[in-house]
Order: C-alpha cells, then sequence, then structure tokens
C-alpha cells in the first residue's frame, strides 16, 4: 500500500513539473569568458541528475573498496568462529561417547577463535577428569577461569564437583567454602556442601547446613530429613567417657524437638544412658517412646535397661501386653524382666512364647540360661544350639543380659563405651 502511494505521489509531481515545463520550459544560463553555455531548464535538471547518480554511486564504490579488507577479515572470523563451534560439537559427542583423546583434540582445535572458549575448557576439564589426568583438568579450569573471569561460578561450580567425583573432598571443601563466601544463598552450592560435609564425616558441619538447605530447597525434603538425621545419629553415637552425662545431655538437647521421636535417636541416646549409669532416664525415655509410637527395637533395648525399681518396669512392659501380645520382641522382654525378678516359671512361659512366635535369637538365650540355672543341662545346650543356628542364618547374636544380676551391677561397663548394647 505504501509504495502504492509512492509512486502515485511521484507520478502526480512529474505530471506537474511536465506542466510547468511544457508551459514555461525556462533555461539556464552558464557563462565564464570566453565561454556561454546556455540549455534547457529541463536539460540542465536532468544532466544534474545523472552527475549526482554518477558521483553517489562512485563514492559507494570507493568506500566498498576501503572497507573490503576489514570485511574480508570479519568473513574469515566468522569462518574460523564456525569451524570452532563445529568442533565444540564433535568434541562433545566424542567425550558422550567416552573417546577421550579424540574429544579432547576437537574441544581445543580453533579455541582461540572460538566465542565460547569457557565451555570448551570446562568439557575438556571433565574429559581430563575422565582419563585421569587431575593435573590437566586444573590447568583447563584455569584457563577457563583467566578466560572469562565473569563466570567464575560457573567454573568454580564444574571444579568442586570434578574434586568431588575425584574424590578430593578437602579441595572440594575448600572451592565450596570460597563459592559459598561468593553466594551465601545459590542453592546448589549448599547442597554441594552437604555432600562434601557427608563425604568427610563432618557431621557438626553437616547438621549446621542443614536449616539453610530447607530454606533454599536446595534438596528434596526427604533427602534433607535424610541428612539431618544421619548428621544427627552420628553425632549422638561419638563416644563419651565415663561420667559425661552432662555433656550427652547437651548433645541431645542439641538435637531438634521433632527428631528426638525418631527411635534411632531414642536408642543410641538410651544406649549412652545406660553406659553412664542414669538407668532411671533411660528406662522412662524408652517407656515414653514406646507409648508414644511402638518400636520393636525399643522395646527389646527396654528389657536391657536395668532400673532400680524393677517391678515398676515390669508393670510398664505388662501394660504393653493387652496390645501387642502377639509380639516376640515384647515376650522376650517380659521374660527377661521376670527373670531378673526371679520369677522362673513366668520368665520360662514367656520366652516359649516368643519362640513360638518366631522371636529372635535371643530368646533362646535367655531360656537357656533359665533351664541352666534350673539343671536342665541338655536342654539349655539344645537351646545354645538352635541359638547358634538361628545366628548362623541371619546375624550376630547381641549378648542377652544375665537374668541373675543384681541391682548393684546395673552400671555395666564403665569405661562409658556403648558395644555392650550393640548399635
Amino acid at each position: 500500500m505504501k509504495f502504492l502511494v509512492f509512486v502515485l505521489t511521484i507520478l502526480f509531481v512529474s505530471v506537474l513539473l511536465t506542466l510547468a515545463i511544457v508551459h514555461d520550459p525556462g533555461y539556464v544560463l552558464i557563462a565564464r569568458a570566453p565561454w556561454t553555455i546556455e540549455m534547457r531548464l529541463a536539460v540542465f535538471v536532468a544532466i544534474l541528475v545523472a552527475g549526482f547518480a554518477v558521483l553517489y554511486a562512485a563514492v559507494r564504490i570507493l568506500i566498498r573498496l576501503w572497507n573490503t579488507p576489514r570485511q574480508v577479515a570479519q568473513w574469515q572470523q566468522r569462518k574460523r568462529t564456525l569451524r570452532a563451534r563445529e568442533a565444540l560439537v564433535h568434541g562433545l559427542l566424542s567425550l558422550s561417547e567416552g573417546n577421550w583423546e579424540k574429544a579432547e583434540k576437537q574441544l581445543l582445535a580453533d579455541i582461540g577463535h572460538s566465542d565460547t572458549s569457557t565451555i570448551n575448557y570446562l568439557a575438556a576439564a571433565f574429559v581430563a577428569q575422565a582419563a585421569g589426568n587431575t593435573e590437566k583438568r586444573d590447568e583447563y579450569l584455569a584457563a577457563a577461569h583467566n578466560g572469562a573471569p565473569e563466570y567464575s561460578l560457573a567454573t568454580s561450580m564444574a571444579q568442586a564437583q570434578l574434586q568431588l567425583l575425584a574424590h578430593q573432598h578437602e579441595q572440594a571443601l575448600a572451592t565450596l567454602s570460597q563459592l559459598r563466601t561468593m553466594e551465601p544463598k545459590h542453592a546448589r552450592v549448599l547442597a554441594l556442601l552437604a555432600q562434601t560435609y557427608r563425604a568427610l564425616h563432618d557431621w557438626e558441619s553437616l547438621a549446621n547446613v542443614v536449616p539453610e538447605l530447607r530454606k533454599r530447597k536446595a534438596l528434596t525434603p526427604q533427602e534433607i530429613d535424610a541428612l539431618e538425621l544421619q548428621a544427627r545419629r552420628e553425632l549422638l553415637m561419638l563416644a563419651l567417657p565415663s561420667g559425661a552425662t552432662g555433656v550427652l545431655r547437651q548433645a541431645w538437647n542439641a538435637i531438634p524437638p521433632h527428631l528426638r521421636h525418631h527411635p534411632d535417636l531414642v536408642a543410641i541416646y538410651a544406649k549412652h544412658l545406660m553406659t553412664q549409669g542414669a538407668t532411671e532416664e533411660a528406662e522412662k525415655l524408652l517407656a515414653n517412646a514406646i507409648s508414644d509410637s511402638w518400636n520393636e527395637d525399643l522395646v527389646r533395648l527396654y528389657g536391657l535397661v536395668q532400673a532400680a525399681d524393677s517391678a515398676a518396669q515390669l508393670e510398664t512392659a505388662e501394660g504393653w501386653l493387652a496390645s501387642q501380645s502377639d509380639s516376640p520382641m515384647l515376650l522376650l522382654t517380659l521374660g527377661r524382666l521376670t527373670a531378673r525378678r526371679k520369677l522362673v516359671a513366668q520368665a520360662r512361659e514367656f520366652l516359649e512364647k516368643s519362640i513360638l512366635l518366631r522371636g529372635p535369637a535371643e530368646a533362646y538365650r535367655e531360656l537357656a540360661a533359665l533351664l541352666e540355672q534350673g539343671g536342665e543341662h541338655e536342654r539349655a545346650l539344645e537351646c545354645y544350639r538352635k541359638a547358634l543356628d538361628l545366628c548362623d542364618s541371619g546375624g550376630s547374636l547381641p549378648v542377652r543380659s544375665s537374668p541373675g544380676r543384681t541391682n548393684g551391677s546395673r552400671h555395666g561397663n564403665p569405661a562409658g563405651g556403648i558395644g555392650r548394647y550393640g548399635h
């Protein structure tokens, strides 16, 4: 439409000029002694237009000739850049195929003319890592950083991940610590940092970074929960010297409230309390935990607690029997507690029922001890054999609690370890 208007306008102006020339053609006189030039106005205008066109064309040609070397150089640079991009693509393909030597050559070909040199160097670093050459890897990472300092975050992230892959956890920690200083809220940095702490068994640092992992959603909630639980479990499992009950309670209070009900942590804390001689606290802790949420491992551990008030302890365990009468672990615990109370007949009944319900090898061991005390040596020996058979087919046998042990020896191992109770 615009072109049509333009053409019509030109035609209209041309018609007006033609009519003006026909009506009054006019003339142009150019005089310079000894010459005089006279011509029609229309001819002069035509010559003027033609001259302007020739001059314009000449100037354009001269400009084009002047720019030709620069344009040729640009064309050559574009060609080299295109070749470098093709080399990058082929290098990445060779990398995915596992052809390290070929990939490295392709990635470094024409890298001086590449507009993606940072990517080339990073990919070459991955190739060197895969080939087991960490020195070359570090050279390529340094080249990537020096060539594009503005991309230092990406380069350092790649460096940290490569260090983790190479199990260079201390170096990865140094890299990630520097990254966290630069980008304290970066989710991926926090996730890698948590992975590094876990690999280094730095459980305290891992526990401290968990709140930031949640806040930044660096991992899935399930992954963060697993990391937090592992960190708190490992911290709580650290061996304590005898008489360190205050330190133990301080460690327990440092655990977030929502984890203090987790059976694994309750079990570890209870075992520590038992080795420290705080059996009353251990009994109360386990009783509350079992009442809140039934757990067979905690029930087994409850039977190992040497509480001062063994009658109250037995009464508590019997209270669970109404809802858990078919629990072999509860029956084992009741057998232990009644044996400790010298209620031999009840103890045998509970232990035999636990065995009938396919209870653990410990039930055979406890029953064997009772039979041995009653002089039934052959039956006791048979129970010991069955206990060993169960152990051979399914794990080690935990150390039993002696049914004849008195409260005066309830402190157990004074060295402060938790080996007697197992993990």
